[in-house]
C-alpha cells in the first residue's frame, strides 16, 4: 500500500474510525486519525488503549507496521461515546 492510501483514509472528512487488516492476519483498530504516524514505508499505530479519568482515549502501546503488509481497511461501527455499535 502507498502512504497516500493510508493518509487519504486518515484525512476523510468526517473521519470514520476504521480497522487495518495485515497480511499476517493481525487486525488493528484506528479510532482517531491523530494517533497514526505515516512514513514512506511504515506507519506507527496504537495497538492497545487506556482511558484517563476524564474518559479520553490514550494509547498504551504502539506498533510499527510495513505499509506493504496492509491488506485492507474496514469501517468500525462506533457510536459517539466510543463504544462499538451492535452488528445487524
Amino acid at each position: 500500500m502507498r502512504p497516500a492510501d493510508l493518509l487519504n483514509r486518515l484525512q476523510d472528512q468526517p473521519f470514520k474510525p476504521f480497522g487495518i487488516h495485515l497480511s499476517d492476519g493481525t487486525y488493528i483498530e484506528v479510532p482517531q486519525a491523530g494517533m497514526v504516524i505515516v512514513g514512506r514505508t511504515t506507519a506507527v499505530l496504537p495497538s492497545q488503549f487506556d482511558f484517563d479519568e476524564e474518559g479520553h482515549r490514550l494509547a498504551r502501546q504502539w506498533r510499527t507496521i510495513a505499509l506493504d503488509q496492509i491488506v485492507q481497511f474496514t469501517d468500525l461501527e462506533e457510536r459517539l461515546n466510543g463504544k462499538r455499535g451492535k452488528r445487524k
